[in-house]
């Protein structure tokens, strides 16, 4: 499954297995460096996510006219 197609708590949640993995003793450097831009990627599109959810509230909240609660 694409990263764009996983939901904020499915890339956060595969994001904390990556960092349990890492934080093993059992794991190549190989293996760390794919694990770390496997999260990198999970965190950019999460951050990308967050993003959009925000501009959804602001026009919500525009097209309602309440205040912006920043």
């Amino acid at each position: 499954m694409e990263n764009k197609d996983k939901s904020f708590d499915e890339l956060m949640n595969e994001t904390n297995q990556y960092i349990n993995k890492l934080n093993s003793n059992d794991i190549t450097m190989d293996e760390a460096m794919k694990l770390f831009e496997l999260g990198v990627k999970n965190l950019n599109e999460a951050k990308a996510k967050l993003s959009e959810n925000k501009a959804k509230i602001q026009k919500v909240l525009e097209d309602n006219k309440l205040e912006d609660f920043n």
